[in-house]
C-alpha cells in the first residue's frame, strides 16, 4: 500500500472513531493491511504532526526529535523527525489539509491525541504564555513494530 493511502486511512479512522483509543486505530489500520510499522508510526505522529501544526505560530518550541522506550527500561538515542520520511509523508499531508481550508474540528479530532496538545493546553489553562515555553523531545512507548497485539 502507498505511503499516502495508509495515511488518508489512518486520518479517516482518527477522525472517525473518537471513541477508539491508539491500540485499536492500530490494529484496525493494520488489519486494513497497512505494514505493523507503518500503522505504528501513523498513530504516534499524525497526532503530534497535527498538533504541532495547529500551535506552529504561537511561539511554542517543539523539539526535532524523538527517543522510543525499550524493553530494558531505557530510551533509544534520539532521533531526527525530519530524517523520518513517514513523518514527512504526514506532516506534507497535513500541512496540505490546512492550506485546503480544512475545518478546525477535523485537525483538533487528531491533534487533541497528542500528548503535546494536552500538555500546551493545561498550560494555556493554567495562565501560561506559549512563547516562553520549550517542550522536550517526547519519548514513544510503543516497539518500533507496534504494541503487541
Amino acid at each position: 500500500m502507498k505511503t499516502t493511502d495508509a495515511i488518508v486511512q489512518a486520518v479517516a479512522l482518527l477522525r472517525s472513531r473518537l471513541d477508539l483509543g491508539e491500540i485499536a486505530i492500530f490494529r484496525e489500520l493494520a488489519s486494513r493491511g497497512i505494514e505493523r510499522q507503518t500503522a505504528a508510526r501513523l498513530v504516534e505522529f499524525l497526532p503530534m504532526v497535527y498538533c504541532r501544526l495547529i500551535f506552529a505560530k504561537s511561539g511554542l518550541k517543539f523539539p526535532e526529535t524523538y527517543r522510543r522506550a525499550l524493553s530494558d527500561g531505557t530510551c533509544s538515542p534520539s532521533v531526527s523527525l525530519s530524517n523520518d520520511a513517514l513523518w514527512n509523508e504526514a506532516r506534507k499531508f497535513a500541512e496540505s489539509e490546512i492550506n485546503g481550508g480544512v475545518n478546525g474540528q477535523d485537525l483538533f479530532a487528531i491533534a487533541g491525541r497528542s500528548a503535546e496538545f494536552d500538555a500546551a493546553n493545561k498550560l494555556l489553562n493554567s495562565g501560561s504564555k506559549l512563547e516562553n515555553l520549550k517542550f522536550t523531545e517526547p519519548v514513544l512507548l510503543w516497539p518500533a513494530s507496534g504494541p503487541d497485539s
